[in-house]
């Protein structure tokens, strides 16, 4: 989903910041303020520029930063799992294997869901908060990086609903063994040269013979974790965005 170059400079963006919020010191004039390290994870990380805090205000925005980029990037993980969960769930075995499968899938968007919302939260006070810097040009590189971490946090919260539906799609269908999907296919193809049943414009045997026939569960949520992993693609850019507009972002701090 993410580059491993992206993701390890969102850390070590991070990292620099969480040191920053932890040692910042009453305001200074900036004319004699030191600045802060840049530090990086690993050798091999590109090296995040230097970042001066000197108001309370930027202490509030770079602590409100780290929990966002946390909450991000710990949901990436929730849905390289989510999508590992869907493609290889058994949800048609039997109602046990079903139960338990609807139940994991609903802990997984439960905790999706609840992160992305509560990093939303944190991007609209940081947009708030921005809004008072003393510059233009900081208020514009501010809202610039809050647009781009919180289209990824808003992107995970609109995948996040939609395995919520799914899962009530789930948890309201019975499962569908091979035996079972089988004799549904061979009763639609019977029921296509039965002239009792005429076809209608909209009739789903217009599709085939399979047109009416539902796919097993654990067919579906297959289908829908290839669907999760194209979607989630454009987190990726948003995360690419983040990273870039990072340093214009808090530079003037």
């Amino acid at each position: 989903m993410i580059g491993s170059v992206v993701r390890a400079a969102l850390l070590a963006t991070a990292t620099v910041a969480q040191s920053v919020a932890q040692a910042v010191t009453p305001p200074v004039p900036s004319s004699t303020a030191s600045a802060v390290p840049s530090t990086s994870v690993g050798a091999h990380l590109k090296e995040i520029g230097r970042i001066h805090v000197t108001t309370p205000l930027c202490k509030a925005l770079v602590a409100g930063a780290v929990h966002a980029i946390d909450i991000e990037t710990d949901n990436d993980g929730r849905l390289a799992l989510a999508e590992r969960t869907l493609a290889t769930v058994d949800l048609d075995g039997n109602e046990l294997l079903k139960h338990e499968g609807v139940v994991n899938l609903t802990q997984q968007f439960v905790a999706l869901r609840a992160a992305a919302v509560e990093g939303n939260g944190i991007m609209r006070a940081f947009r708030a908060a921005a809004k008072t810097a003393p510059t233009d040009e900081q208020r514009a590189n501010l809202r610039s990086f809050a647009e781009a971490l919180d289209g990824a946090l808003h992107r995970q919260k609109t995948l996040a609903d939609d395995i919520g539906r799914l899962i009530a799609y789930l948890d309201a269908h019975p499962p569908i063994d091979k035996d079972a999907h089988d004799a549904m296919v061979f009763n639609a193809i019977l029921e296509i040269g039965d002239s009792r049943f005429p076809r209608t414009t909209f009739d789903p045997r217009n599709d085939g013979p399979t047109g009416g026939v539902p796919e097993p569960l654990s067919v579906t949520a297959k289908s829908a974790s290839a669907e999760l992993v194209a979607r989630a693609e454009p987190i990726g850019h948003d995360e690419d965005a983040t990273a870039a507009r990072m340093d214009p972002a808090f530079t003037g701090c």
